[in-house]
């Protein structure tokens, strides 16, 4: 391999600016992440609804990678059981090998009980809701009652999405009784209108009309309520289905070139794109 060639294992914030400071020196740089997408705990670390500083760290990744001396290869584990292995890159000769592995471990308050079922570690628990592989499909299942260790901005998080999750499983429910009703196919054939209360409003009403793709269904409201109150009224749309999306939209049609498409598909597909914000 080129001499000049430096490895970047990790493609974090640490691993990506590492590896534009090599390549503004003028080497070749390969960046080896674990992950398919880059970003780490910038992309997977950091609460869904904070878009705009996600957004912002994407742009500045996106220019690192887009720099013509830059090679990404993401899901590529650098393990001693794995067939990538330090040893093995070694072989490959590079000038250097950069490791920005970051805080892999979760900490430990040395308490009983603390390995017990239904104790998650934080950094495990915001892995699974933003959707990072294999901790999305793994099981992080909370009781009605749950207490979170911390006062960061992290507890915060958690906090609002175990609100939106416990909506959701309300939201679920309901559909499944329409559904047994032989009223509803799908939940994308659903709407929904919330009435919500205090902080369960507010959490729902921050995610604007993405609400509808956090509850898989073609349409989601929320209207504020009195104290304590949390009701979800399901109705079947009366809307045609989009053929590409299967979502229930009243602009099915509504572009006589693409009469079968909604008109998120039609800009999608066609157009400038959507600019959804959070989910």
């Amino acid at each position: 391999m080129d001499q000049g060639t430096v490895f970047v294992v990790g493609a974090g914030p640490a691993g990506l600016f590492a590896a534009r400071k090599i390549a503004t020196a003028g080497h070749e740089v390969l960046i080896l992440n674990r992950d398919i997408k880059p970003g780490g705990l910038a992309e997977y670390g950091i609460y869904p609804q904070k878009f705009h500083m996600k957004n912002g760290l994407r742009k500045q990744f996106g220019k690192i990678l887009a720099m013509p001396n830059v090679e990404y290869i993401g899901n590529a584990r650098v393990r001693t059981d794995e067939r990538l292995t330090i040893e093995g890159l070694k072989d490959w000769r590079p000038s250097a090998i950069v490791f920005a592995v970051g805080a892999q471990g979760t900490k430990n308050l040395g308490l009983p009980g603390e390995d017990a079922r239904g104790v998650y570690s934080a950094k495990d628990f915001v892995y699974h809701y933003n959707v990072l592989p294999p901790f999305a499909s793994q099981d992080f299942s909370t009781g009605r009652r749950v207490a979170i260790v911390g006062m960061g901005n992290v507890m915060a998080d958690i906090a609002r999405w175990l609100e939106i999750r416990r909506v959701r499983e309300i939201a679920n429910k309901e559909i499944e009784d329409k559904r047994a009703q032989n009223l509803l196919g799908s939940s994308l054939q659903a709407e929904l209108d919330i009435h919500a209360s205090g902080k369960t409003f507010d959490a729902l009403a921050a995610l604007g009309d993405d609400l509808r793709f956090v509850l898989i269904t073609s349409r989601a409201t929320v209207q504020r309520a009195d104290a304590d109150t949390l009701r979800v009224e399901v109705t079947p749309s009366a809307h045609a289905k989009c053929e590409r999306c299967w979502h229930y939209r009243a602009d099915v049609g509504s572009d006589r070139a693409h009469p079968g498409l909604c008109g998120r598909c039609v800009s999608n597909l066609f157009g400038g794109g959507e600019a959804r914000q959070h989910a």
